[in-house]
């Protein structure tokens, strides 16, 4: 007899101190662990049965979330541009002052899933769904650099070829190294960001 949860999930027994209980997953459990997957075996080893496998559940669950993978793609996408784009880019946007404004950013870049991200780029070579979303993350990214380095005082034309150079770093590295070393990003783009006056004077950021 199979077990279902509420609402029709079908889920798999697990075992905890001689007990049976039920494993759950929601819809943010499904798409943060299809990151960890792009990271580790990249769009290849992204396939329902090995989400199912790593949440232990099973595929009923799937299908109980998601009608199959073209939507999960979809809301995969979706995802990782509102939770690590839109998001960090407003909170970013909150932050009227130069100095704090560029503490976070670069917090934010050092915390992006890199290993997923360079995944991402190279699944977008052969699925046009993919790569016009992570197209459009890149602007988004490159376009608010591009604000917040006029908002310290470099002219327009300045920050917008200094916002392109700083996500040319980002996405070259996450091409380049797998896993990302976060202590190299983080020294290159301060040292790319050195002579950048904030606050009426020269940014001095402390480089390992």
């Amino acid at each position: 007899m199979s077990a279902e949860g509420p609402r029709g999930d079908t889920l798999r027994p697990a075992t905890t101190g001689g007990k049976h209980r039920m494993a759950r997953a929601n819809r943010s459990a499904y798409l943060e662990s299809a990151l960890r997957v792009l990271a580790e075996e990249g769009s290849e080893g992204l396939t329902i049965a090995e989400l199912c496998c790593r949440l232990g559940v099973t595929k009923g669950s799937f299908y109980h979330h998601f009608s199959g993978m073209p939507e999960f793609v979809t809301a995969l996408l979706e995802f990782w541009e509102d939770q690590r784009s839109q998001r960090l880019i407003a909170a970013s946007e909150a932050e009227s002052d130069p100095e704090a404004r560029f503490a976070l950013l670069m917090d934010v870049a050092m915390g992006l899933p890199h290993e997923a991200e360079a995944a991402l780029r190279a699944w977008g070579r052969s699925n046009a769904e993919v790569r016009a979303v992570v197209e459009r993350v890149d602007e988004a990214r490159e376009r608010h650099l591009a604000d917040s380095m006029r908002l310290v005082g470099l002219p327009e034309e300045r920050a917008r070829v200094r916002a392109r150079m700083a996500m040319a770093v980002l996405v070259g590295t996450q091409q380049r190294e797998n896993p990302v070393n976060i202590d190299g990003l983080r020294a290159m783009l301060e040292e790319l960001n050195a002579d950048v006056p904030v606050n009426g004077a020269v940014y001095r950021p402390t480089i390992p």
